[in-house]
């Protein structure tokens, strides 16, 4: 595991061309640096940036913007020094070798965010919070992730830990002593306060999403026949030609996919196979991607050339529970007359092409409501499984309340959902655990 004595440095930006770069450093011996560093004396100011020229002997190393931060208030608890270097390759790799030379050495993935967690800056679900902040391409991911970084899961989870503590304490101490020196609660009360935990368990499950299962992004699939237009106004919305687009029917074969912001919420629209009938096995595999891509798309734009209307009711069974909106393509070769549930398009003229992102705002900002309120909390697969422990433990206690009235394997049971529960936000003694989480972080975390 990582010597939180050793004096630690990482450069904290992504290495390549850019305007500046930010190193960091941790340790007991960040003020010496300093000083070092800027041949000053005088100890700096606490969070306040300095602009400072650092040197190497006698010769200019960089001009740059230097801060200190005084542990423990700091991220990660120790004295801390953030460099704001200028950027490029050349002057940040000179100055982190210049710091190592001063007794620090190369931070691993995730050393900063460990010994923010092992001085008590953080708990593990904040820790788990920054990294998924960093991960996430999500706009939705990183307002439950800040949420979370925050504290606002911990709290939850404190509150549960704290009510099962608090039963287990009173079971205990019916244990320890005598009717004459303590007032017995009931086997029917004990239930009604595991029932209370339960309930609340199985709320924060049913309240919380996986970043994994992409639930909070919007999925637009295009659906139509061969040469509907599908791929003409797929390259249209996202300004610049990603899928392949001839006149020959039957041209886009597997489903094109292209990422875009639609309002605050990040979607991936899909471009697909015409549907027909084909003797083509090539063809006959896309269509059944086609129909996959339905199946879990949250919006279908639905294309045809003469009716869509119409022509999505053949998939009738497939677009049940979908928002979808008829788009009616090829509109400046049209003459006749058009429903007005109906989007007319053209690639030539682009007043549907808006009238489309209209559309799809508007659902967007309803998706994004609806979200909110039936999603409370953004958590992992490891903090999935630490709330089913607990159920499925608490639960235990609860039947064995019910059945047996024995009070030593109740509380029993519940000292095991405790503990399960607690992985979520603390647990020093896990090293495998601990490892797994903080080795996953990048470097500079």
């Amino acid at each position: 595991m990582y010597n939180t004595q050793d004096n630690i440095v990482a450069l904290a930006t992504t290495p390549g061309k850019s305007a500046l770069n930010v190193v960091r450093c941790s340790g007991t011996q960040v003020l010496q640096l300093y000083k070092s560093l800027t041949q000053n004396i005088k100890k700096p100011r606490p969070n306040v940036s300095h602009l400072k020229t650092v040197y190497q002997e006698k010769d200019i190393v960089d001009q740059l913007m230097l801060t200190y931060f005084k542990g423990p208030k700091s991220f990660t608890g120790q004295d801390m020094l953030e460099l704001s270097v200028h950027g490029g390759i050349v002057i940040v790799t000179k100055i982190i070798k210049i710091i190592e030379e001063h007794n620090f050495r190369q931070a691993m993935p995730g050393e900063f965010s460990y010994r923010a967690f092992i001085n008590g800056k953080i708990d593990l679900a904040q820790a788990e919070a920054i990294s998924t902040i960093v991960d996430s391409g999500n706009n939705i991911d990183v307002l439950y992730s800040l949420g979370n970084l925050k504290g606002q899961l911990s709290k939850h989870i404190y509150k549960i830990l704290n009510q099962t503590e608090n039963i287990i304490i009173h079971i205990e101490h019916e244990l320890d002593f005598d009717e004459n020196e303590i007032d017995f609660v009931s086997i029917k009360k004990y239930s009604q306060k595991i029932s209370s935990v339960i309930k609340k368990a199985k709320k924060t499950i049913n309240q919380s999403y996986l970043a994994s299962d992409n639930k909070s992004s919007l999925n637009i699939c295009f659906v139509g026949k061969t040469n509907a237009g599908k791929s003409s106004l797929f390259n249209k919305m996202l300004g610049f030609n990603r899928s392949i687009v001839t006149k020959e029917s039957g041209t886009t074969r597997d489903t094109v996919e292209a990422n875009i912001t639609i309002g605050k919420i990040n979607a991936t629209i899909v471009d697909t196979a015409g549907i027909r009938n084909t003797k083509s096995v090539v063809e006959k595999e896309g269509i059944a991607r086609t129909l996959d891509a339905i199946k879990i798309a949250d919006v279908v734009l639905f294309v045809d050339e003469k009716d869509p209307i119409k022509e999505s009711k053949k998939y009738k069974s497939l677009l049940i529970k979908k928002h979808v909106l008829f788009i009616h393509s090829k509109a400046d070769l049209f003459t006749g007359q058009t429903q007005k549930k109906t989007i007319l398009t053209s690639i030539i003229k682009t007043g549907g092409l808006q009238k489309i992102f209209t559309e799809l705002s508007t659902f967007s900002e309803k998706y994004l409501s609806s979200f909110r309120a039936n999603n409370g909390f953004l958590i992992n697969l490891r903090q999935k499984a630490a709330l089913e422990g607990f159920l499925q433990t608490s639960q235990e206690a609860l039947s064995i309340l019910k059945k047996r009235e024995d009070l030593v394997l109740a509380a029993s049971s519940l000292r095991a959902a405790h503990r399960s529960l607690s992985f979520i936000v603390y647990n020093k003694n896990k090293d495998e655990i601990i490892n797994k989480i903080f080795k996953g972080f990048c470097v500079g975390k």
